[in-house]
């Protein structure tokens, strides 16, 4: 992980959870999720402005409704990113993100940050208000945009990640429907002949995340480097083994057969995942140079399904957690093998490689533990590499460790309470007053 080009050294500090990187501001830099985030923010306040200024706003609802929705995603990616997840009896202290609610007027203003619970508070305000108006009608390309089920998705991980389990499980089934072959005939298809048949890498990257897939319910493209970076010896956008043996070693199901087959080992040792297509577009016609683009799935059938599945665990329905977790193992794993509850309990307990998870709501029996280590385990897999995990790490607080197997070292912990799992705020934000977490 090191090196003299700015791309090493920023991994390298970031993955010994060093603060240095809070100076870098290049693409897929944390600066980078905070700036993207707030212009994402700024646009939907004006957007909401000139709607409200307009002689008949009622005529722009639907439009309304998603600016809403998207200023509550934005600042809920930020919340989630910059500070502390959310507990209850932390939150009215804990330091949250700015909240900006109104279309900026001036070159520079200097902002505040709310607490986690006033910014979780008015995420719950746009997010239901913005909901109740959007239409789908009027999208020309639905999967680029908050549809209602998105809608649904994003209200789901919201009171997931709050701790209300009626609410939860109320907007997951409006995103998925209960009809469970509608359902599965909307999984992503990792066992039907387009991933099946033989294919280049590259090829796989194109339809990992194509608009046609199913499973999709919102996708979002962005300047990054990890379609073209992510088999370079630099690591940066690459796992190791113990991360590629996920896939290859025996599993709850007793199979160690899954439907993911798209992985490759660069020289340095650096296990890559082939998810992310490369889209370039040059500065200009003959240049040489240009941005990376690539693509990727914000909202999934298969997200929704796990969060509907831990929220059924937390209310106790362990039968219809159950049914979830096999109806998305009918296809990832090979010869359609089901697991039972008796299973998940032999494979999981007292598994040091499967701590027990601690959130900040009391599980109350041990088959909701062995549960949620089933479902926690299954949602790192499937989104090896797509940024839900950090999520999990910080709301079950499961410690971390970084190995260094190619350059050496002893392996460096970052414990369940290491006040850096809030990402530092970056210096940009910093110098026009913003707070720094503490450390």
């Amino acid at each position: 992980v090191s090196g003299g080009h700015s791309r090493e050294i920023l991994n390298d500090e970031m993955y010994r959870w060093l603060e240095g990187y809070q100076s870098g501001t290049s693409q897929d830099t944390p600066y980078r999720v905070w700036s993207g985030c707030y212009s994402a923010i700024a646009a939907a306040n004006q957007a909401l402005e000139v709607i409200a200024e307009v002689a008949d706003p009622q005529k722009f609802a639907a439009q309304k409704g998603e600016a809403l929705v998207c200023r509550a995603f934005n600042h809920f990616i930020l919340v989630n990113i910059f500070s502390e997840h959310y507990n209850p009896a932390t939150a009215n202290t804990q330091l949250g993100i700015p909240y900006n609610t109104e279309a900026e007027k001036v070159a520079v203003k200097y902002y505040k940050r709310h607490t986690v619970a006033e910014v979780y508070e008015l995420i719950e305000k746009d997010l239901t208000e913005g909901m109740a108006l959007i239409d789908d009608n009027v999208y020309a390309v639905p999967k680029y945009h908050f549809t209602k089920a998105t809608a649904h998705a994003f209200a789901a991980r919201y009171y997931l990640y709050v701790g209300n389990w009626d609410k939860a499980l109320e907007h997951a089934n409006a995103a998925l429907g209960t009809n469970v072959s509608s359902i599965s005939n909307k999984l992503l298809p990792l066992d039907g002949p387009v991933f099946m048949a033989p294919v280049s890498s590259a090829d796989y990257e194109v339809r990992y995340r194509r608009i046609d897939q199913p499973d999709i319910l919102l996708l979002v493209s962005c300047t990054s480097s990890w379609g073209r970076d992510h088999v370079s010896s630099s690591l940066r956008y690459s796992m190791v083994k113990d991360q590629s043996d996920l896939y290859t070693t025996v599993n709850v199901t007793g199979s160690s057969s899954l439907y993911y087959r798209r992985w490759s080992v660069s020289a340095s040792g650096a296990y890559s995942l082939h998810k992310y297509d490369d889209l370039f577009k040059y500065s200009s016609p003959g240049a040489t140079t240009g941005t990376s683009y690539t693509v990727g799935a914000l909202f999934t059938i298969e997200d929704v399904l796990f969060m509907r599945a831990e929220a059924y665990v937390m209310k106790e329905k362990i039968n219809e957690a159950l049914s979830d977790i096999n109806l998305f193992l009918s296809r990832r794993v090979i010869a359609g093998i089901s697991v039972d509850l008796a299973a998940i309990k032999k494979f999981y307990d007292g598994k040091p490689k499967y701590p027990d998870l601690k959130p900040f709501y009391e599980i109350q029996e041990e088959d909701q533990m062995s549960m949620l280590k089933c479902i926690v385990d299954w949602r790192r897999i499937e989104f090896m590499q797509e940024g839900l995990r950090w999520f999990d790490i910080k709301r079950f607080h499961l410690e971390v460790v970084h190995t260094f197997p190619y350059t050496g070292g002893d392996p460096i912990t970052l414990t369940a309470d290491d006040p850096r799992r809030a990402l530092q705020i970056p210096m940009e934000a910093q110098a026009y007053g913003i707070e720094p977490n503490p450390r």
